[in-house]
């Protein structure tokens, strides 16, 4: 009986843009989503690897919007109205489908929170800290809102490694 084991490397994801002071999300696996001032979100699939690891976040708008986060099957929604996460990408390798790797929804100053896209992303809050991403789902969490202040955006979801043997 032969074994053979490949080594396989990830990039980690993007991060959204932050405090007001750098409009832009953060490149990586999947981008991060932009911030109120009009920002960009994100590249994904930075650095590129085949196939594409993840796709790019939205980009924000004035009036507190913020861009979703880029997730496995889809890029962040652009805001407004709402900057939703990224859809994740469904795997069967566990011996049911389940939704991976899902973009965080973007936070919000006075307005609807984007809510995080399928596969784990966090949603995003409304004047609150973001939602964390879902454990071993690998989603995004979602942006930080603003109100008196800007609120930390939740963490991301833990991965999870499947090892299946065909014998």
């Amino acid at each position: 009986r032969r074994v053979l084991f490949r080594s396989i490397t990830s990039a980690g994801g993007g991060g959204g843009a932050s405090d007001g002071t750098d409009y832009y999300g953060i490149a990586g696996g999947s981008g991060g989503g932009g911030d109120v001032g009009a920002g960009y979100g994100g590249a994904g699939n930075t650095p590129a690897t085949t196939p594409s690891q993840g796709n790019n976040g939205g980009g924000g708008a004035p009036g507190g919007w913020t861009g979703g986060g880029g997730g496995a099957g889809g890029v962040g929604a652009t805001a407004p109205p709402i900057g939703t996460g990224g859809p994740g990408t469904a795997s069967s390798i566990s011996g049911s489908s389940v939704t991976y790797a899902g973009g965080g929804g973007g936070g919000t100053q006075g307005a609807t929170a984007g809510p995080g896209g399928p596969g784990g992303g966090g949603a995003g809050g409304n004047g609150i800290a973001g939602t964390a991403g879902t454990t071993n789902t690998g989603g995004g969490g979602g942006g930080g809102g603003y109100s008196g202040g800007y609120k930390v955006g939740g963490a991301g979801g833990s991965g999870i490694v499947i090892i299946k043997f065909n014998g």
